[in-house]
């Protein structure tokens, strides 16, 4: 299935549009208006456990744990910890190596969030921290255990950590920058197809994803995933479709009041266009219809809690806005829904609803601070960072 924000077989200038429209999607998926996080976040952790929007590089899984390690041999207080992050991070800066998503390019060792907070829950959703503790108790921890046999001789030692052994020097030294190493990628490999063996993320593991593809469903190694990963993939992209004419029309909404507040501001004009142009493409794509009718909010529910290793929280609310959605567009011509009054105020009740007096719609001052797109992209479910990490461990065993 290709992008529903599919170009249009229609002029130049609507081309041009189209691109403006697409970089404005660009962060669409991380902001989210319209209550749908909750259901759009168990998605993600049912098709790809462990993962965050703010993980940047695979290696990162290794980088953490040897800062815990080195840590605990210095002292084993949390600001050693830090020390040696920030450390880590400044060897990194320091490097001849030109190194994408390194974390503290810019802030250096002045970073605020170190990389063992953003990666903390990878490392135990994919068993790298044998225990499930905080960090402080995994510091605590990090020394090597020994553990005294009855015989001196067969002494061995315990460590709560899963982890290739950290290279000399670290770290002062961190030789490859953040590429994985032929043994680091085996090694991670193994780790999500332990901790996750029957989930996408599982899948993309074994088979490369392209650097390509736009989201999950779109990515031709995605066809050969297992029927029941199949199942809740078609599931999820479904729901993305359904939803994201919801999205759109909100983002519609808000484009028309700002322009009809400041009717001079020259940054706002193109936005209503824009915003038609994306709706009439989202409803104009050859499988939406067919998607729509045939899609079932209790089919994706149900396959969550199969999945999911954690109880999932009911939303009854977004499952009623979610539903009202649906039956709407079964029952109107999908390329009259920017114009759908019906539509339009079920869309604005919905943000009233979920942000009450911070409801853009409501509110001039929160209106006039709307920078142009509000989670106007898509639902893809944090493919960006997971193809990234994919393609991080692929690259690995192309270099074996």
């Amino acid at each position: 299935m290709v992008s529903l924000v599919s170009w249009l077989d229609v002029s130049a200038e609507e081309h041009r549009r189209m691109r403006e429209l697409a970089a404005l999607f660009e962060l669409g998926e991380a902001r989210e208006e319209l209550g749908l996080a909750s259901l759009r976040d168990d998605i993600a952790d049912a098709l790809f456990p462990g993962t965050s929007t703010l993980h940047t590089r695979a290696r990162y899984t290794l980088i953490v744990p040897w800062c815990f390690q080195a840590a605990a041999k210095a002292g084993g207080s949390m600001e050693d910890l830090a020390r040696v992050e920030r450390q880590a991070i400044e060897t990194l800066r320091n490097s001849k190596l030109e190194i994408p998503g390194l974390l503290g390019r810019t802030a250096g060792a002045g970073l605020k969030t170190l990389p063992s907070s953003l990666y903390w829950s990878a490392l135990q959703r994919w068993g790298i921290v044998a225990e499930r503790m905080s960090r402080p108790d995994a510091l605590a921890n990090s020394r090597d255990r020994r553990h005294d046999a009855e015989d001196e001789s067969n002494d061995q030692t315990e460590s709560i950590w899963d982890v290739l052994p950290a290279p000399d020097g670290f770290p002062k030294r961190i030789d490859g920058g953040l590429d994985l190493t032929p043994a680091e990628q085996v090694w991670l490999r193994e780790r999500l197809l332990t901790s996750a063996p029957d989930s996408l993320l599982a899948h993309f593991a074994k088979h490369a994803p392209s650097a390509e593809s736009s989201a999950p469903w779109d990515d031709p190694a995605a066809l050969d995933a297992p029927s029941r990963v199949r199942e809740l993939l078609e599931l999820a992209r479904g729901f993305s479709a359904l939803m994201h004419g919801a999205q759109l029309l909100y983002n519609l909404l808000l484009a028309e009041a700002r322009l009809a507040a400041r009717p001079n501001d020259a940054s706002f004009q193109e936005s209503v266009p824009l915003f038609r142009a994306a709706l009439t493409s989202w409803a104009q794509h050859e499988d939406l219809a067919t998607t729509l009718e045939g899609w079932r909010l209790e089919a994706l529910e149900g396959a969550l809690r199969g999945v999911l290793a954690r109880p999932r929280k009911t939303d009854d609310d977004t499952a009623d806005f979610v539903r009202q959605w649906q039956r709407l567009m079964n029952g109107r011509d999908l390329n009259g829904v920017a114009d759908d009054d019906l539509a339009r105020e079920l869309v604005a009740r919905r943000e009233l609803h979920v942000k009450g007096t911070k409801a853009r719609l409501r509110s001039e001052r929160r209106l006039l601070s709307w920078g142009g797109s509000s989670g106007a992209g898509a639902l893809t479910y944090r493919w960006g960072t997971v193809r990234g990490l994919m393609l991080d461990i692929h690259a690995g065993a192309a270099s074996v």
